[in-house]
């Protein structure tokens, strides 16, 4: 781990489905808050049977047929370089997104298939918790990122696809942290 101040990494993952042990990654970006330096590729999956056990829902949320991703998949070699460039854009810091838990999972899962060491915190940071607290929203009613996004006035101009939900998701992480409190409500 480098001895740096952490930074967070807004992370999000387009996948076959919902179980990193039976789904594979289709497609990744990652953000560094800070540095604005941006990471997006779509990394051959770890499964040669991954698309006989793709959810059909996640297939249709992620569009990854209509959007033609497979077009841009990277060849086993470059697989693994991208993997590492991740992995050191992590090394030390904090994944963020909208749901930091999911992506992480799906992250880990495809380091260890190919041997990649990544020493990221073990911290998470999720956008609908840091949100309810900026925007005074009632935390146990369930905020979705698009409707955090409306909240904010952020187009997400590519939904559902790793790159256009990590830049909307890193706009609002933003957003928020320029949001001054309202102490006289603390």
């Amino acid at each position: 781990m480098t001895d740096h101040q952490p930074r967070l990494i807004v992370v999000d993952v387009e996948t076959s489905g919902l179980d990193p042990d039976v789904h594979d990654v289709l497609e990744v970006a990652a953000i560094d808050l800070d540095t604005g330096a941006e990471l997006h590729f779509v990394p051959t999956p770890t499964r040669r049977s991954w698309r006989t056990r793709a959810s059909d829902p996640a297939m249709r949320v992620n569009r990854y047929y209509e959007r033609a991703v497979y077009e841009r998949t990277l060849d086993p070699a470059a697989t693994r370089t991208a993997w590492e460039e991740l992995a050191t854009m992590l090394d030390g810091n904090i994944i963020g997104g909208a749901n930091p838990w999911f992506d992480a999972a799906f992250v880990d899962r495809a380091l260890g298939f190919h041997s990649v060491e990544c020493r990221r915190s073990h911290r998470l940071r999720d956008l609908a918790t840091y949100a309810a607290g900026v925007l005074r929203i009632d935390i146990s009613e369930p905020s979705s990122a698009a409707d955090i996004f409306d909240m904010l006035g952020i187009s997400n101009e590519e939904a559902h696809s790793a790159l256009g939900d990590a830049r909307a998701t890193a706009m609002a992480f933003r957003a928020l942290s320029r949001k001054q409190p309202d102490l006289e409500v603390l």
